[in-house]
C-alpha cells in the first residue's frame, strides 16, 4: 500500500491498519529522494490527518510521515526504524513497545505520548517539547535531545529529569 491509498482509505472512514506492511509509505507529499534532514523545513504542519488511526504492529520502516497528524493514534509495537516523523502531532499517541531506532521526531508534538518500552536507539527528538512517558523505554541515553526542554523523563537508571536539562 502506498501513501496515497492509505490516505484515500482513511478518508473513506477506515481506521484499522494494524499489522500492515507500510515500509517506505509516504503520506507527507514530500519527494522521498530529498535528504531526510530537509523534511522539517518543507512539510506543512499536520499535512495528513491520520488522527486515531490504528497502526499497531505495522512495519513503517523508512516511512515518511513528516507533518502528519497522528494524535490519539495506536502505534503500539510498530516498527518505525528510520521513520521521518518531523513536526508530527503525536499528542496522546500510543507508541509503547514501538521501535523508533534512528527515527527523527524533531519538532514533533509529544504531549501525553506513551513511549513506555519503546526502543529509542539513536532517535532524534530535538527542538520539541518532550512531555512523553518513557518509563521502561530503552536506549534513552542515545537520543538526541538537542535544544529540547525535557521534563518528567525517567531515565533507565531511575534518574528523573523534572526541569530543563543540558544535553
Amino acid at each position: 500500500m502506498n501513501g496515497e491509498e492509505l490516505r484515500r482509505r482513511y478518508a473513506a472512514g477506515e481506521r484499522d491498519f494494524s499489522g500492515f506492511d507500510l515500509k517506505g509509505v509516504n503520506v507527507s507529499g514530500i519527494d522521498p529522494d530529498l535528504d531526510i534532514g530537509a523534511y522539517d523545513k518543507l512539510c506543512p504542519d499536520f499535512a495528513a490527518d491520520l488522527s486515531e488511526i490504528n497502526l499497531s504492529g505495522s512495519d513503517l520502516t523508512r516511512a515518511i510521515l513528516a507533518g502528519a497528524n497522528l494524535s490519539n493514534a495506536n502505534l503500539t509495537n510498530a516498527n518505525l526504524t528510520n521513520a521521518a516523523l518531523e513536526r508530527c502531532n503525536l499528542t496522546n499517541t500510543n507508541l509503547s513497545g514501538a521501535n523508533l531506532t534512528k527515527a527523527c521526531l524533531s519538532g514533533a508534538e509529544l504531549n501525553g505520548t506513551n513511549m513506555s518500552g519503546a526502543n529509542l536507539l539513536y532517535a532524534a527528538i530535538s527542538q520539541t517539547y518532550f512531555g512523553a512517558d518513557v518509563r521502561g523505554a530503552i536506549n534513552v541515553n542515545t537520543v538526541d535531545f538537542t535544544g529540547t526542554p525535557v521534563r518528567g523523563l525517567v531515565l533507565e537508571d531511575g534518574t528523573i529529569i523534572d526541569s530543563d536539562h543540558d544535553w
